[in-house]
């Protein structure tokens, strides 16, 4: 991801994190409640946020699952972070994504 985004001069590096589930086997439910309580545990040790990491849509995850971690971020920090809409990438364009980036 490093390379990817310097070749387009997104000030973005590379790393990866995620779940380790076969998504078939939850509900939608469980999903939802899954990855916001992901959200909750990166921004509890200060690993997400619009100026520490980004996380973006990879391997089973869309503009979904990345809307759903903006929300739970800004309910938890949004009052003390100004740029808690950009904590995520690849969110629906009404919830402040950018064409393109889906």
């Amino acid at each position: 991801m490093t390379i990817k985004c310097s070749i387009v001069n997104l000030p973005y590096g590379g790393a990866k994190g995620g779940i380790c589930i076969d998504p078939r086997k939850y509900s939608l439910r469980e999903l939802e409640s899954l990855t916001r309580q992901y959200a909750v545990r990166l921004a509890k040790k200060n690993s997400i946020g619009a100026s520490v990491d980004v996380p973006g849509p990879d391997l089973g995850t869309s503009e979904r699952e990345m809307s759903w971690m903006k929300s739970t971020y800004q309910s938890y920090y949004g009052q003390s972070d100004i740029n808690s809409s950009a904590v995520t990438t690849g969110k629906y364009l009404n919830l402040g994504g950018i064409s393109g980036r889906q």
